[in-house]
């Protein structure tokens, strides 16, 4: 579990205060203004899902113990986290669209989940270790059916 505390204590404008006439009053000192807990789990589906907004990513999902997964853009690549105070490592399995430069996508992968967690949870990303499960190739994909 994390718990992040604001790193700048200062004075941001209140929303409201732009429609009113009083004076503008100092946003309270971070330690009053109390802390973001965020679990594995959060930080986990976070992970995934920014994973899976890169086109060449997709999920697996469905079956028992590996036996009749299905893989397709309709399931989201599986992350698990490791917290260790505001710095998380992130372990990701997906499944990559073949062919495919996969040391470049991993690399592509990499930037855009740290970008993404910094950016939505203000946690340090140590690493980001990619698992490929499956390659998708274009009979793989997701088929509509008309019914």
């Amino acid at each position: 579990m994390a718990i992040i505390t604001p790193e700048r204590v200062g004075s941001r404008p209140d929303p409201g205060a732009a429609t009113s006439r009083e004076p503008h009053r100092p946003s309270p000192a971070a330690p009053t203004r109390g802390t973001l807990t965020l679990t594995e789990k959060v930080v986990e589906k976070l992970a995934a899902q920014s994973a899976s907004e890169l086109p060449f990513v997709t999920g697996f999902g469905g079956g028992v113990l590996g036996l009749g997964q299905r893989v397709g853009s309709r399931h989201r690549p599986h992350a698990s986290v490791d917290l260790s105070g505001p710095t998380v490592s992130v372990v990701l399995d997906v499944a990559l669209e073949f062919p495919a430069n996969i040391a470049a996508r991993s690399t592509e992968i990499r930037r855009h989940v740290t970008d993404a967690l910094a950016r939505m949870t203000g946690l340090h990303v140590r690493r980001v270790d990619i698992t490929i499960k499956a390659l998708v190739t274009g009979t793989d994909r997701a088929r509509r059916r008309l019914e």
